[in-house]
């Protein structure tokens, strides 16, 4: 294949072109057992899709985060602890529910 350098580059997207409308984001935060729980929500006038939430024990230090992995259907919840251990669950509500209670305590 013969390449002339005198070709302009080829973009799979146009550097150049118009980002079109960000979707809002909001932060989300309320106290349970003890924790602090920190949710960034996206389109938070519309969809109100989470795209991923932090949990800090009543000491202030981190317990874990946990996130969609299917960000499009809001499915296949993920924890992700202090120290980097990586868990399912069955949805936010578990997913929160865990970082609480089990692993606020470990």
């Amino acid at each position: 294949m013969n390449h002339n350098t005198d070709d302009p580059p080829v973009y799979a997207i146009d550097p150049d072109a118009d980002p079109g409308p960000l979707p809002e984001t909001a932060l989300d935060s309320f106290i349970e057992n003890g924790c602090t729980v920190r949710a960034v929500v996206i389109d938070p006038a519309d969809a109100q899709q989470l795209l991923y939430g932090v949990v800090t024990g009543p000491d202030g230090k981190l317990v874990g985060t946990y996130y969609p992995a299917d960000t499009v259907r809001g499915a296949r919840w993920r924890i992700v602890t202090a120290d980097g251990t990586h868990y399912h669950a069955a949805d936010e509500y578990h997913a929160v529910h865990a970082l609480v209670t089990r692993f606020a305590t470990d």
